[in-house]
């Protein structure tokens, strides 16, 4: 590696700690540095936030082109730049002791702990059975009802017997608080991943014509298809209804804007006595303010991986960001500058580390900063 010169190593270190810079340094070949400018665009973008505009990487890159070249050995060592960039972004991100410190001179961020499975389930009868710290796989059978709860998976799966049938409806919710998750299957197969503070309230057993579910929160759904008994979520005044699909439905109370993202299958969203038809990759989107209902194509893995381990933002305003995260690490934020709420940020944060490492980030690519003492996080411009 000592064939570098020493202006590849300086670029890519401003790069990493957010200093401006007008591109890879000259003499690079040209695949070579238009690989470190997108690179540089996709770091800085992760950081600082954008609208998702498309990045001309040779419009950039002819900005910096024809400058003073390399040769000898250094030019042959130069392709290897845009790998090291690469892996240098992701050490970064994954490193264990990458961003281990205070921040903003306050207390260690560690006091604020990822989210893990928990929950708890209210059975129509009024008794709650807390579903971690049991062995794994606990069963549980009372009054025709059977529980499977396997708290290492974090599943919760409900079943019936023939001796639960009852003329009246009575049903059953599992909460899921701050800095939790859990998913739930339920007897006719659906599988249900429930976010932070969210509940999903079903019923006993499902009846004719319809089984229908009542969502408080976010959760992803895998619904069992099941010919002429349609699959319906109730999320606020919205009615989804599927025969057989893979949804997300977003609706938290204090959420301005809520999603309904289609992966599989298709849906059919009603409501105030309207009906619109979503297929796979677009999301029905309420701006719950402006009264604002629209239908739009999106990547659906931007609004479902969070039950893969990430939460991906795309052109989110930092107080949406922030709102999710508090959900899952179980933390407060207060603003002692109101504007940075309205601050862009596209990227991703490994929901199982440390939340210190996304703070460092910001910090280190933003002008803001953050102070942490125990559960409370305040930011501010630096």
């Amino acid at each position: 590696m000592n064939h570098f010169p020493g202006e590849a190593w300086e670029w890519l270190a401003g790069t990493w700690a957010g200093r401006e810079t007008n591109g890879p340094p000259a003499g690079l070949p040209g695949e070579e540095a238009r690989a470190l400018s997108r690179v540089q665009f996709l770091v800085r973008r992760a950081a600082r936030g954008g609208k998702g505009h498309a990045y001309d990487v040779d419009r950039a890159y002819k900005k910096v082109a024809g400058r003073r070249r390399w040769s000898g050995p250094t030019a042959r060592w130069a392709g290897s730049v845009a790998a090291i960039a690469g892996v240098l972004a992701i050490a970064y991100l994954s490193w264990p002791g990458a961003a281990t410190r205070e921040t903003g001179g306050g207390s260690p961020a560690s006091r604020i702990v990822p989210g893990k499975a928990r929950a708890e389930l209210q059975l129509a009868s009024g008794e709650t059975i807390p579903l971690e710290g049991h062995g794994k796989d606990e069963r549980w059978r009372a009054g025709g009802i059977v529980l499977e709860n396997d708290t290492v998976a974090g599943r919760l799966k409900y079943g019936v017997t023939e001796k639960s049938a009852r003329d009246e409806t009575r049903y059953h919710t599992l909460y899921v608080p701050r800095g939790g998750e859990y998913q739930l299957e339920l007897p006719d197969g659906t599988r249900v991943w429930i976010n932070s503070k969210s509940s999903v309230r079903f019923p006993e057993r499902f009846g004719d014509p319809a089984r229908e579910v009542y969502l408080r929160g976010e959760a992803y759904f895998a619904v069992a298809k099941r010919e002429g008994m349609p699959f319906r979520v109730h999320a606020g005044q919205q009615v989804i209804t599927v025969t057989g699909t893979s949804f997300n439905a977003s609706a938290y109370e204090d959420d301005e804007v809520w999603r309904t993202t289609l992966v599989e299958g298709s849906i059919r969203v009603e409501e105030n006595g309207k009906t619109v038809e979503v297929r796979p990759s677009e999301q029905y989107v309420v701006e719950r303010r402006q009264g604002r209902h629209r239908v739009e194509a999106v990547n659906s893995e931007w609004y479902t991986s969070w039950i893969d381990g990430r939460f991906y933002f795309k052109a989110f305003t930092f107080e949406e960001l922030v709102r999710k995260l508090e959900r899952w690490y179980d933390f407060r934020m207060i603003y002692e500058d109101e504007a940075i709420k309205g601050r862009r940020f596209t990227g991703f944060v490994n929901k199982h580390e440390p939340i210190e490492r996304a703070l460092a980030l910001l910090e280190m690519t933003t002008s803001i900063q953050f102070h942490v003492v125990d559960k409370t996080i305040t930011v501010k411009r630096k």
